[in-house]
């Protein structure tokens, strides 16, 4: 089968298509035919190795010191289960489905094995492959500090990075749970997330939201340029900043703060939910998919360019083809 490999560190050229060998799946595990995955920031950093400062040690201990050991990348996948295991017993081939490795990555190839009780959840009928992956990167991470941050119907809640993967689901999902949406980005993406649902947006070229004198229940960071030291007078008393992106100190000094939900504070142990959640909420029109462009497999390359340019809109989306 192709899969995408990257063998050390570095810029977007260092990812490879190859040849590699078919997974076969154990007892409790699926064999998943790809015909989508994503390329997301989380797979840009974990291939550049580009980490929040003072989270280069620790991250290199924990996905590989001069290289990645598993060198081939990719956070989530949607195709059709071909195989399972001889213990498995909630799906069947056939089974359209989301999967996500964690950071056992391996998405980014023809045939991926998920355990059965692992981070995988059936794709409603009439939501594609490109559509239903392109909901869980962003989805899952809004889904996690919203309901740690406890977001409320009635509360105001400021999105700061609003228009990336993370960033469009953030809005959708802050309206679905009846909050007043204020939507930073820049002045050519401000017609997509009002489109979304932004009550306001702010252009962060011509407005610093720290400088406005508004106040807000919950601001959430999705950028990693407005730390809590810069926002927190722009916080309501008892309100809460999700800082999704940060660095080593700002996690430390999180851990002293109460009003701060940092990614240390996350859990993702939930995945398998979360994806179900996501999944009948886009079945039910409540949330839509927001994709930037969607690339062949072959053109991996270009689609981790795209995500290190820094301006792509929602998720940039890889289908498996006979081309690939």
């Amino acid at each position: 089968m192709k899969a995408a490999v990257c063998e050390r560190y570095g810029p977007p050229e260092v990812v490879q298509i190859r040849e590699v060998p078919k997974p076969v799946p154990a007892d409790g595990e699926v064999l998943v035919k790809a015909f989508a995955t994503t390329v997301n920031s989380g797979d840009a950093r974990v291939r550049a190795l580009r980490v929040p400062r003072g989270l280069g040690l620790a991250m290199r201990l924990k996905l590989g010191l001069t290289k990645p050991k598993q060198p081939i990348l990719g956070f989530e996948m949607a195709g059709q289960v071909e195989a399972v295991g001889s213990a498995v017993t909630r799906f069947q081939p056939g089974d359209r489905v989301v999967a996500s490795r964690g950071f056992d990555f391996g998405c980014h190839a023809e045939y991926v094995t998920v355990a059965e009780q692992g981070d995988i959840a059936t794709i409603p009928e009439h939501l594609s492959y490109q559509d239903a992956v392109a909901l869980c990167f962003g989805g899952t991470t809004s889904l996690i500090f919203f309901r740690l941050g406890k977001l409320a119907a009635g509360e105001t809640v400021l999105i700061n990075g609003a228009s990336g993967a993370v960033g469009t689901m953030a809005v959708q999902l802050a309206k679905h749970l009846g909050a007043e949406v204020t939507a930073v980005c820049s002045a050519a993406n401000a017609d997509v997330v009002s489109g979304l649902g932004a009550d306001h947006v702010i252009d962060y070229t011509t407005e610093d939201f720290t400088r406005n004198g508004r106040r807000y229940h919950v601001i959430m960071d999705n950028h990693g340029n407005a730390p809590y030291a810069r926002v927190r007078e722009s916080l309501e008393p008892g309100g809460r900043f999700l800082m999704v992106v940060g660095n080593l100190w700002q996690m430390l000094t999180a851990m002293r703060q109460s009003a701060v939900i940092s990614a240390g504070r996350s859990d993702s142990s939930q995945t398998a939910d979360n994806y179900r959640t996501l999944m009948a909420m886009a079945e039910q029109g409540v949330l839509k998919p927001v994709i930037d462009s969607e690339l062949p497999f072959a053109q991996i390359v270009e689609a981790h360019r795209r995500v290190d340019g820094g301006h792509k809109v929602g998720s940039i989306v890889l289908t498996f083809g006979q081309d690939d």
